[in-house]
């Protein structure tokens, strides 16, 4: 989870995860809709194929990602859990006690 965490922090890479989660795309498209280089994209991608929130493939001489909408649905899964066991621990929140009777 750390790895994927780390990958996902970094704004041109959370970017590039938002781009994609609306179609696949070529390396070099996703370059211009982001507005940076091409080998910075082409890195940025490679960090998120390794943390596995994309994969890749050829379609002949370009390299199109696709996004791996499973590894996002495990990290929500992570976090609410998280979001759950911190509301069981802190008990009723403190709006719930300051609540006005009958409004």
């Amino acid at each position: 989870m750390d790895v994927l965490l780390a990958a996902l922090a970094e704004p041109a890479r959370w970017r590039l995860v938002c781009l994609l989660a609306v179609r696949p795309q070529s390396v070099g498209i996703l370059a211009q809709l982001s507005g940076a280089h091409q080998p910075q994209t082409t890195k940025h991608l490679q960090t998120l194929e390794r943390a596995d929130v994309v994969r890749s493939h050829r379609s002949g001489q370009r390299r199109m990602y696709t996004l791996r909408a499973e590894r996002l649905r495990d990290l929500a899964a992570a976090l609410h859990g998280l979001a759950e066991a911190a509301d069981l621990a802190s008990g009723p929140s403190s709006s719930e006690n300051t609540a006005t009777p009958g409004l």
